[in-house]
């Protein structure tokens, strides 16, 4: 009795060890994917001398490393765009791979590297308003992510590798996310152009006023955005998804469809984004780009893996 009650004990710490793991990947994967949005190509601020390019000139002034500066000045900044798209896929890759859970330990890897050029470029920044220890604690959580291999838990890595009903639950898992998130989404685009330029955000953007009336910071979480027509898109090919539990061809019919969908929205480069008080703000696409590259790296990996282990009828 005593020996069965430790068993369920131990087995108990260990899945709530592994769901803590698996969160803490998730929450690294969406810190990633909301800082796309300011990431806006074709010339990512070089034009305007804003965006990506702000803190990247910021390194000619404020650098603690002599050849960092030498890097940006005479590689990063002659040769910005191709710096710029870079950095961009990149990190949209770095948030698809740890959000799903997939090559997370290379993900992982990737995101604690990409980190320090970061940190490099921002420590100095001209405000001096950036605390270094949020950097230096980034690269260490990657770090944990990878020696823990966050994928074997709530990511497709554990699904891939245990098989059977764990692929299953994978496929049903996205679908399920793909029409909850569609359904957040035509709710704040209701009052949106049914297919404009003009999005809706799935997130937070609120703002604290100093006594002047100015704002002087927000409270940013910016994930997706949506009209109404991507919104029911989401939706549809989330219940294809759902509905490939029965008609497993279809599981390849959706990823290819979420796989299209973040091609399509990447290529438009930017929308219109319209905050509650009416006003509007340019924001890339690559963070919707990201969320279904996603959905289809999960429906198309779990897809493939189950249709290889489904027993062939003897002709």
């Amino acid at each position: 009795m005593a020996a069965a009650l430790r068993q369920r004990i131990a087995d108990l710490d260990q899945a709530v060890r592994g769901s803590t793991i698996g969160v803490a990947r998730i929450i690294v994967g969406l810190m990633w994917l909301a800082n796309l949005h300011w990431k806006i190509p074709p010339d990512f601020g070089e034009s305007s001398g804003g965006g990506l390019y702000k803190y990247s000139a910021s390194v000619t002034r404020n650098s603690p490393s002599a050849p960092f500066t030498w890097l940006t000045e005479n590689v990063v900044l002659p040769n910005f765009v191709v710096f710029g798209w870079f950095t961009l896929l990149a990190e949209m890759v770095i948030a698809t791979l740890l959000l799903v859970g997939y090559r997370s330990r290379l993900a992982a890897i990737a995101g604690a590297a990409l980190s320090v050029p970061i940190l490099l470029s921002v420590i100095y920044y001209d405000r001096a308003d950036e605390w270094s220890w949020s950097y230096l604690l980034m690269i260490a959580a990657h770090l944990l992510l990878y020696a823990t291999d966050s994928g074997a838990s709530l990511g497709l890595d554990g699904a891939l590798e245990r098989r059977g009903t764990a692929l299953a639950r994978s496929i049903r898992f996205a679908g399920i996310g793909a029409v909850a998130l569609g359904a957040v989404g035509l709710y704040v685009s209701r009052n949106l152009d049914f297919a404009g330029r003009e999005m809706a955000l799935v997130g937070s953007d609120a703002g604290f006023v100093n006594d002047a009336g100015d704002l002087v910071r927000r409270w940013e979480l910016k994930f997706v955005w949506f009209n109404p027509l991507t919104a029911l898109a989401t939706i549809g090919l989330g219940v294809v998804a759902l509905v490939s539990q029965r008609l497993s061809r279809l599981t390849m019919v959706s990823g290819v469809g979420f796989a299209l969908l973040a091609v399509v929205i990447l290529v438009i480069g930017d929308v219109s984004y319209v905050r509650d008080d009416a006003s509007v703000q340019t924001v890339g696409t690559s963070a919707n780009a990201a969320v279904w590259f996603g959905f289809s790296v999960v429906l198309l990996a779990a897809g493939r893996a189950a249709h290889r282990d489904r027993p062939t009828s003897p002709r």
